[in-house]
């Protein structure tokens, strides 16, 4: 498109795991208590430090002989437990000095972080509270069933939750550390706070990541100062792929004439070069113009086809597309959405005709030799891949909707959001976009298409893989070819702020956490009136580093793995793993306020140290120091309106 010319020490990675599952300790309440009562007299036992039914480190009735656990025990609780919750489990295990019948200071019945029917901190007649008492109720907040004191009350009571625990982890006559007569040890569950820890799980992959990029069409000759920022890693942003424009003629040439220059200068630093294509000769139109949309005409499929396939043929490219944005047509005379005051070329297709067209250029590039991969659709909006629906959600008054070529009329304002029309009848027939779909049920189509091509503008978010295709599961590479802020839409600019470098990694973060993206391309190198380029004009800006927080340290052919626990709605968070053992995991803190997240590795064999690279308002990819990995554990510090990358090694 142009739209216009620190370790953690003392803290278990199992701890971590517990803090990142269902209701965390920290998630908004305060995270001790329970509906269970306190430890009441107990003694020791065979152990040599007591526990709980069978083992719990602060005494009870029958002492384990492990310092921390009982059967099947979590490092610190009852029988099968975890560090919160359980019905018979806890920090401080069963029957013991914190913990009432089954109880434990921030569990319940297989209980989260505040409460159950079993648990609290405070005991009634084994402690403090009751049995079934203490500051947690059924649902897992606090507040118990009953009120205070007594067989089967707690201390803070009462049928609806409140947002505090137990005031005491003490009771009984019972056991210290050891076991035997004394009083319980302390069980306190922490103060509220914004963030629990997360995990990331090195054996929960994803898709695997072939790079970042940028477009050239249309654009300017890069120096090799700017070939060196775009294209190392040394003195730039690591970017590995350049997408370059065919022009729209039969001849196989480029719209740029300095075009072999940056096509040298990105493959000398390593970069895969990919072409697409934005209109045929106009005769070969239904409009007879290269501009304002138009159809691809039936009979020029055949040569058409042989102009792109000789195109890809003659600059060895890795990949070519069958059209860029099909969904939409330059209409400059009319201001504002869905136009956006600029003429340029554009070709329409409708989903049956991208199919058909694709079924006559997908066995010619794949016949080259080498062959050349297939991209399709490109789609301006990732939506039009998989729906009919159309974005609503532009910066300008009364004019909310996105461009609507083939007049399906349906809208809404997010991928989420209501429809605001209904779709007409011939879009669902193919007339209308959903590419996606009528692309995966023509089989021979289907077996063409090597990349799934998108784009994110207007909506700025990814579409999920729907699960009426291949079960939900992508079955092809899913390449967001180009994006950018664009006039009449949010972070349109011209903006060279972090805010807008944090809204651009919020772009990176979706495609590839929520589209499962396996590469991901920006447009211009520099721009001016809008942010349509990394710089604006000569201008640097802060998207240009943010970006760079994934092109530089994600690199081809690493794999996206889970992160879980992550409770913080300011936080974004991905992670990556290479063949090498290294850890890679992006942080995006949208908020002001600075967050703390302990983050253990697990799944695999965890780095020793992980290297904070900081954009910030005052600092582009600063690399910080190191921070320890403890216990498979370190800790993430992340300042207010930042993106930090940690590689861990």
């Amino acid at each position: 498109m142009n739209r216009t010319l620190a370790s953690i020490t003392g803290v278990s990675a199992a701890f971590i795991v517990a803090a990142c599952s269902g209701n965390s300790p920290s998630s908004g309440s305060d995270n001790q208590g329970g509906a269970g009562g306190g430890g009441g007299a107990l003694t020791g036992g065979a152990g040599t430090i007591g526990g709980g039914t069978t083992g719990s480190p602060t005494g009870g009735t029958h002492a384990g002989t492990t310092p921390t656990g009982g059967s099947n025990a979590s490092p610190t609780g009852g029988a099968n437990a975890n560090p919160t919750g359980g019905s018979n489990a806890g920090p401080t295990g069963g029957n013991a000095a914190t913990g009432g019948a089954n109880a434990n200071p921030t569990g319940g019945n297989n209980g989260g972080p505040t409460g159950g029917n079993n648990a609290g901190t405070t005991g009634g007649t084994l402690g403090t509270g009751g049995i079934n008492a203490g500051s947690g109720g059924i649902s897992p907040n606090t507040g118990g069933k009953t009120g205070n004191g007594g067989t089967s009350s707690g201390n803070t009571g009462g049928s609806s939750p409140t947002s505090t625990g137990g005031k005491s982890s003490t009771g009984g006559t019972g056991a210290g550390t050891t076991g035997g007569n004394g009083a319980g040890g302390a069980a306190t569950g922490g103060s509220t706070g914004t963030t629990t820890g997360c995990v990331v799980q090195l054996d929960s992959t994803h898709q695997t990541i072939e790079g970042f990029g940028i477009n050239d069409t249309w654009g300017s000759q890069f120096s090799t100062t700017q070939a060196d920022q775009l294209f190392t890693t040394t003195s730039g942003i690591g970017l590995s792929i350049l997408r370059v424009g065919m022009a729209a003629n039969m001849n196989a040439s480029f719209y740029n004439s300095f075009e072999s220059n940056n096509i040298s200068a990105a493959k000398s630093r390593g970069a895969k070069i990919i072409g697409s294509v934005w209109s045929p000769p106009k005769e070969c139109k239904d409009n007879n113009n290269t501009q304002k949309g138009g159809h691809l005409l039936s009979t020029c499929y055949g040569t058409w086809s042989d102009a792109i396939a000789s195109f890809a043929s003659k600059n060895s490219l890795y990949a070519m597309s069958a059209g860029n944005e099909p969904d939409y047509a330059s209409c400059a005379t009319a201001k504002g959405p869905p136009c956006n005051d600029a003429e340029y070329d554009t070709t329409l297709f409708t989903a049956k005709e991208m199919v058909a067209f694709v079924n006559v250029l997908g066995p010619k590039l794949h016949a080259l030799t080498p062959p050349v991969k297939l991209i399709t659709p490109e789609a301006s909006e990732w939506l039009h891949t998989w729906s009919n629906l159309s974005v609503s959600n532009s910066t300008v008054a009364g004019k909310p909707n996105s461009s609507d070529p083939l007049g399906c009329g349906c809208f809404q304002t997010t991928s989420t959001g209501a429809i605001t029309g209904t779709c007409a009848s011939k879009c669902t027939t193919g007339e209308g976009y959903d590419y996606g779909h009528w692309l995966a049920k023509d089989a021979t189509a289907w077996s063409y298409v090597d990349i799934l091509g998108v784009h994110q503008y207007d909506s700025q978010v990814a579409e999920p893989w729907p699960a009426d295709v291949n079960g939900g599961k992508p079955d092809k590479s899913i390449w967001q070819t180009e994006m950018s802020g664009v006039m009449y839409w949010p972070e349109a600019g011209p903006s060279t702020t972090i805010e807008n470098g944090v809204a651009v990694a919020g772009w990176l973060h979706s495609a590839l956490v929520v589209g499962d993206a396996n590469a991901w391309t920006w447009w211009w190198y520099s721009g001016s009136s809008t942010n349509e380029g990394l710089y604006n004009g000569s201008t640097d800006t802060k998207r240009h580093y943010t970006y760079g927080n994934y092109s530089k340290f994600v690199r081809p052919g690493y794999v996206r793995v889970d992160i879980t626990g992550n409770s913080n709605t300011n936080l974004l968070l991905s992670a990556y793993k290479g063949t090498d053992g290294t850890v890679v995991v992006v942080a995006i803190n949208k908020g002001t306020a600075a967050a703390t997240v302990p983050i253990a590795i697990a799944g695999g064999t965890a780095p020793t140290s992980c290297t904070p690279n900081v954009t910030s308002a005052s600092a582009n990819l600063a690399a910080g120091t190191a921070v320890s990995v403890s216990g498979g554990s370190f800790s993430a510090s992340l300042a207010g309106t930042t993106v930090t990358t940690f590689v861990c090694k």
